[in-house]
């Protein structure tokens, strides 16, 4: 393929950026599959019709009290119409408003404020149903009910394990380290203590590589799934959208069958053939609130892991509105990437942030990386090892004078779930390989 010059269209924030880009060999998009009709009415056929599970309907009839687990304001998904979707089932089989809460799966991200989840889930919603902040750190809200075969204490959320019908929503898109995110995740890392996240996402059970789209032989998906089967899971409703955070496809149903049949249509959307290796590559999560913070935009470095060869360079556009958090804390006061890595290696996944500053020093350890667009000033960037960037063009030029001005370049705007498939010069394809 011949490089080319293309002004090419990259989401930062909640505005879309336009930068010209030479020796251009490709923009990665995912597959442009058109959203549904009626999102709601697929959200309704899904849960009338499960895989692998009797109707929610029937699920609920008789029970007591339903816990329903939501994302907070890092995931972007039809929450709001999947809660009313379940609650309409469980009011038709009985159960009253008393009977019915949500939520929300934090992982180990801040409490989302009052009106951030008045923008994810409507007054109605948050008014009339009791809302459960999960705090994984804050045992007392915690209970232990079991161990992973790997030694993962399934240690969960208490209110959702004394309710009698547990009910998981999620997204399901491609994940740097569980392959896929949505389904099992919603418990762990999503409504766990911070003792089994620091388990499941520490070595040897977090994989070493980028593991985007594998779920074969990954133990941090299997643990994660056999803890959420300790915990009782009754139901799942888990979307799958395309790039425009459109709803492609709803599933429902059992925890592990439904989450597969997603995961398939997931595959489809997300899967993006490259010809060559790029020397340098510009990556955006894919906008707000994907790049909220350098917490969650860090998931865009994990595509470019995939595709750059060591040594080369980054270009991440991202403007972490809510600054560097934990992570950048961590690197600004090492000497270091190598100090970084040595302490997660060491001590394994922290609550100070540890595990995502690790995977920034890694990364920075292999490649030049440049934030463009960035909220972070420039001068605490470069206390973290990274370069800032008022445009991406800028940041463009300091690449090219560095690997040359033929280095050639590719765009992927949605890096975050990406997952990069190789051509050969047979025509054929290889995945990469955790």
């Amino acid at each position: 393929m011949e490089p080319k010059t293309q002004t090419v269209r990259i989401p930062i924030g909640e505005k879309t950026v336009e930068a010209r880009v030479p020796n251009l060999i490709r923009v990665a998009e995912p597959a442009r599959i058109p959203d549904v009709a009626d999102p709601r009415a697929e959200v309704r056929r899904a849960i009338a019709s499960p895989i692998g599970s009797r109707p929610l309907r029937e699920l609920a009839a008789g029970r007591r009290r339903a816990v329903i687990v939501v994302n907070d304001i890092t995931r972007p998904y039809p929450g709001r119409l999947m809660a009313e979707e379940i609650i309409r089932e469980l009011h038709a089989a009985g159960m009253r408003d008393d009977q019915i809460a949500l939520l929300i799966a934090y992982g180990q991200h801040r409490e989302n404020t009052e009106e951030e989840l008045l923008g994810l889930y409507g007054p109605e919603l948050t008014r009339r149903y009791r809302i459960v902040h999960h705090h994984a750190n804050a045992p007392e809200e915690n209970v232990t009910v079991g161990v992973t075969q790997g030694g993962v204490p399934v240690s969960v959320n208490r209110f959702y394990m004394e309710s009698d019908l547990k009910i998981l929503t999620g997204c399901i898109a491609p994940h740097q380290f569980a392959g896929f995110s949505g389904g099992r995740k919603s418990v762990i890392p999503g409504i766990a203590d911070i003792k089994a996240v620091k388990r499941h996402h520490s070595f040897p059970i977090r994989p070493e590589k980028i593991s985007l789209g594998i779920l074969e032989n990954n133990r941090f998906h299997l643990e994660a799934l056999e803890a959420a089967r300790i915990t009782g899971v009754d139901f799942i409703v888990n979307s799958v959208d395309n790039a425009e955070r459109e709803l492609v496809a709803c599933v429902a149903g059992d925890l592990e069958a439904a989450f597969l049949a997603g995961v398939e249509i997931s595959r489809k959307v997300w899967t993006v053939e490259f010809p060559v290796r790029p020397r340098i590559v510009i990556v955006s999560p894919g906008g707000y609130p994907r790049d909220f913070d350098l917490h969650q935009s860090q998931k865009a470095i994990g595509c470019a892991e995939l595709l750059l060869p060591e040594g080369g360079g980054l270009i991440l556009c991202a403007e972490c509105r809510d600054g560097a958090g934990k992570p950048g804390e961590l690197l600004r006061q090492a000497k270091s990437p190598d100090e970084v890595i040595d302490d997660f290696l060491t001590n394994g996944l922290k609550p100070n942030g540890n595990g995502k500053a690790y995977m920034l020093a890694r990364a920075a350890k292999k490649f030049t990386i440049a934030l463009a667009g960035s909220r972070i000033p420039q001068a605490a960037l470069r206390d973290m090892f990274l370069d800032g960037y008022d445009t991406i063009e800028e940041a463009i030029s300091v690449m090219l004078r560095r690997f040359g001005p033929d280095a050639p370049i590719a765009v992927v705007p949605h890096a975050s779930e990406i997952i990069p498939v190789f051509t050969d010069t047979q025509g054929g394809k290889h995945e990469h390989q955790s």
